[in-house]
């Protein structure tokens, strides 16, 4: 029984880390996904945010089909047992498997994720810590890539 109790707080923590996710890494969870109508609210916010534009865009295809793929399973089990305290625990850990699964994608190319680095400035022996979004600097390799050295544009050679 305790076994179940600790499952339970566990799966409930990962649901609302769902939600924190998909609303926002600085805001506390508006929703607790524990339920069908949650979750759903859940995954619908998530998959808007992998479109351009969105908070996730630079997610791959393959991760996207991947998001894709665990938010079907999540939804298939809240549409068996439509809310987390009546799934067995095999269940509530395929749940959290799941969530752990889309939470890793998301947190790893999630746009508003900051990033430092120690950067040596031109000219300088001392290092400065640079931080930028994740977004941003997808935006700088684009930049780059874009525009070359040259200061014009260059055709892309192979897949951009």
């Amino acid at each position: 029984m305790k076994f179940g109790k600790s499952m339970m707080a566990a799966v409930a923590f990962a649901v609302a880390l769902q939600a924190g996710v998909a609303f926002g890494s600085d805001a506390k969870p508006t929703v607790k996904a524990d339920n069908k109508t949650a979750f759903e609210a859940v995954a619908a916010e998530v998959r808007q945010q992998l479109q351009p534009g969105g908070r996730w865009q630079y997610t791959s295809n393959l991760e996207k089909e991947q998001v894709d793929r665990g938010l079907d399973d999540m939804q298939a089990l809240f549409d068996k047992f439509n809310t987390v305290q009546q799934m067995d625990p095999d269940t509530r850990m395929r749940l959290f498997n799941d969530q752990e699964a889309v939470n890793e994608i998301l947190t790893k190319r999630d746009g508003e994720h900051l990033v430092c680095s120690d950067e040596m400035p031109t000219g300088s022996h001392i290092p400065k810590r640079v931080c930028r979004t994740y977004a941003q600097m997808r935006q700088d390799e684009e930049d780059a890539r874009m525009w070359g050295n040259t200061g014009r544009p260059v055709p892309c050679k192979t897949q951009c």
